[in-house]
């Protein structure tokens, strides 16, 4: 195969949108490598794709907030092209352990320029926002209007098209499995071994998510990511509740629900035992499935927080995704020079935050190849380093996946 200025690796809505940004930036024949025969075949398209600013950390907060705009706004970025967006608002409810982070966030939201507003439960239960919620059980609402979510495979395959269109370059069904130095290409050039053959270059980046470990255990470079399996169950809306409704996150139940379409119900865990000591799980063969246990929790707590589902709604079927998680669920964004490969850059561990800040990815990661840095907000918080240095971000609340 031919020389090209960057190799992406991994072909999920953060990789697309990384060769999309790349391209636009002025990158010559930027080339995109994933191992499945589709591009967002992977854990990309189990994402249930919610589109959300509501974080606890500044920074994600931020890049949240311009993610979001980039999905509202899809269809004019990249003519042409959609993301399915749908915007439905979103509802978080705390329990009383949760009521002080989630007033601090939101003065922290008001400075960023979210629009977001707490309500008591008998403020949200007389506003009609939700007329189906049972807020009983409930401390304390923030309300944010502009959340939503969108089709992840689409949003990929978008990215993608828009990238080929701008002469970016595609390869599926070819797995990477070595990055090496290659002198021919110069100083800062690679060989990346594909199950295809060699493909020379000058930059290289590792959006590979859950399947990231064996490529930096072949470099020598230890990368803290644990593969947690996170189930999610699928229910049909009574006739009552169906059309578009607002996502909501259960802080009581640790779970969230998203509403979709006219009357499909999916329903999740922010259980933080799944990712902090639950079981590791390989990438290339897990249950993929859910157990009548589980299947049975979501229908427990959907009915507790949305009586109308226990009266008639229905189960339909269910199955799980995978995370790849950092000990601080926040992601690791990097160029590796710190670790011997100058040019080389990983933005993995996405911890379920990868669809949703998957435009900002794309942008920080060509900002970072193309211009040399990232001007627009200190992204080194994302070092990889952070971990060895004992310098971990962290979220405020006591729920999986909200950082």
């Amino acid at each position: 195969m031919k020389d090209h200025d960057v190799v992406v690796i991994g072909g999920g809505s953060t990789g697309c949108s990384v060769l999309y940004h790349l391209a636009k930036m002025g990158v010559k024949q930027p080339l995109l490598v994933d191992m499945a025969p589709q591009l967002a075949s992977g854990q990309t398209s189990r994402s249930t794709a919610l589109v959300r600013t509501h974080y606890s950390s500044e920074i994600l907060t931020r890049m949240a907030l311009l993610s979001y705009r980039f999905f509202k706004d899809f269809g004019r970025q990249l003519p042409g092209h959609t993301a399915g967006y749908v915007e439905t608002g979103l509802i978080v409810g705390a329990d009383e352990a949760s009521v002080p982070p989630l007033l601090e966030n939101a003065a922290m939201h008001k400075r960023v320029g979210i629009d977001s507003r707490i309500m008591k439960p008998e403020e949200m239960a007389s506003s009609q926002i939700e007329p189906m919620l049972n807020t009983a059980e409930f401390s304390l609402f923030a309300y944010e209007p502009n959340a939503g979510y969108a089709e992840p495979s689409t949003t990929a395959a978008s990215f993608a098209s828009a990238a080929v269109q701008l002469g970016a370059s595609v390869l599926t069904g070819s797995r990477a499995t070595k990055i090496e130095r290659a002198t021919s290409s110069g100083e800062n050039g690679y060989s990346v071994h594909t199950t295809e053959g060699l493909v020379q270059c000058r930059n290289v980046v590792i959006a590979t998510g859950v399947w990231s470990r064996p490529l930096f255990a072949q470099m020598g470079i230890d990368v803290p990511i644990k593969v947690s399996r996170h189930p999610v169950a699928i229910f049909g809306r009574p006739a009552r509740y169906q059309g578009n409704r607002p996502v909501i996150f259960d802080f009581p139940r640790s779970a969230y629900y998203k509403p979709e379409g006219n009357e499909l119900f999916f329903a999740g865990s922010l259980a933080p035992d799944l990712d902090a000591s639950g079981e590791e799980s390989d990438p290339d063969s897990y249950n993929e499935g859910i157990s009548y246990e589980e299947a049975a929790g979501f229908s427990e707590s959907a009915a507790a927080a949305l009586p109308t589902m226990a009266e008639a709604g229905t189960y339909r079927r269910g199955y799980a995704g995978l995370y790849d998680n950092t000990p601080d669920q926040n992601p690791i964004v990097d160029e590796l020079s710190e670790n011997g490969y100058p040019g080389v850059y990983c933005v993995v561990g996405l911890s379920g935050h990868g669809f949703k800040l998957s435009p900002e990815f794309g942008r920080i990661v060509s900002s970072l190849i193309v211009q040399g840095k990232f001007p627009d907000y200190d992204v080194s918080v994302f070092k990889l380093r952070r971990f060895k240095d004992g310098r971990p971000l962290g979220g405020k609340y006591r729920v999986s996946t909200i950082a």
